[in-house]
Order: C-alpha cells, then sequence, then structure tokens
C-alpha cells in the first residue's frame, strides 16, 4: 500500500548530487511529491527533504541505496507527519480583494503581505498543508490571481551525537 513518507538526507554538498539522488528515488518507481535542497549552517553539508510516495517495503531499499552514494553521509525515513511537515505558500491577489469582505481571512490565517504591484499584492502563508488548503479555499474566486508553495520543510536535526564523524570527517 502506497503511503506518504519524509526522506531527510544529510550530505556533502557537490554538483550533481541532486541529480543521482532523484535518478536513484525514479528508478525504484518512487514518486516524488516534492524536494527541498539547502544549505546548513555547517560548511559543506546539505540538507535534502524529499517527500514521496510508495510502499514501505521499498523506502527502506531505497534508503539503502542512497546511502550509497558516497557524498551522502545519513538518510532518514519518517512517515509524513501533518504536523511536522511544513510549506510556505505564495497567493498572488487583486488588490481590490484588499477591500473586499472576505480581506478578513488574512488575519485569521495569520497572513503577510509581501509585496505591493500595480494591481496585485503578494501574500504568504507558513503552515501545514490543512492550514495552507483552508486558506486556499476561502481566497479561491475573482481575486486570487496566481498560487505556489514550497517543498516540504520537515523537522529535523541537523547532526546528531552518532554524527559528530561527519563534522570532524569534514574539517579535516
Amino acid at each position: 500500500m502506497k503511503e506518504q513518507f519524509v526522506l531527510t538526507i544529510k550530505a556533502e554538498d557537490r554538483p550533481g548530487l541532486l541529480h543521482l539522488i532523484t535518478g536513484v528515488v525514479e528508478k525504484r518507481l518512487v514518486k516524488i511529491i516534492s524536494l527541498s535542497y539547502a544549505p546548513t549552517d555547517i560548511h559543506g553539508i546539505i540538507l535534502i527533504t524529499v517527500e514521496v510516495s510508495g510502499d514501505e517495503s521499498i523506502l527502506a531499499q531505497l534508503a539503502f541505496k542512497l546511502e550509497n552514494i558516497v557524498e551522502v553521509f545519513i538518510v532518514e525515513v519518517s512517515r509524513y507527519n501533518s504536523a511536522l511537515c511544513l510549506r510556505a505558500a505564495y497567493f498572488k491577489m487583486n488588490k481590490t480583494f484588499l477591500e473586499s469582505p472576505g480581506a478578513s481571512v488574512m488575519s485569521k490565517y495569520d497572513t503577510t503581505i509581501l509585496k505591493f504591484y500595480a494591481d496585485t499584492f503578494l501574500l504568504a502563508k507558513y503552515g501545514t498543508d490543512a492550514a495552507i488548503l483552508n486558506l486556499y479555499n476561502e481566497l479561491d474566486g475573482p481575486h486570487l490571481v496566481g498560487f505556489s508553495q514550497t517543498g516540504l520543510i520537515s523537522d529535523s536535526a541537523l547532526i546528531g551525537e552518532d554524527q559528530s564523524s561527519v563534522i570532524n570527517r569534514l574539517a579535516a
């Protein structure tokens, strides 16, 4: 049975690494839902978060194959938890929305206006899938000009006690 999982990959930053990782994932016929690649405060270490849909038995094999990539230090696999998995969402709104009765939804969902344009403005919301979907449903209509959201942002410790050798290796 297919379920949603989150792969948290800690790796050494190298050109082509993302290509290798997505190749391994897609070779196992696991569907990538979202992917996030970001530097960390530890020089040379990046954090890749891949939200996937697949069978649990395949995910264990997939994690093992990913850890065989030389630059990858560790792969953590966890079931998708909507309370800990957050995204940033952006809504491009028509300026007339600000005078409409529905404008109160911005404070209800704790949104932020990021930028004003000639006839539109950019609204941002950080939160769970459910919160973003609820906001989208309330904004959907003639005032909503565009929508996009980031990949998953997962709660994961960068380096645990058992991974201190990674820091020593990078310091050398």
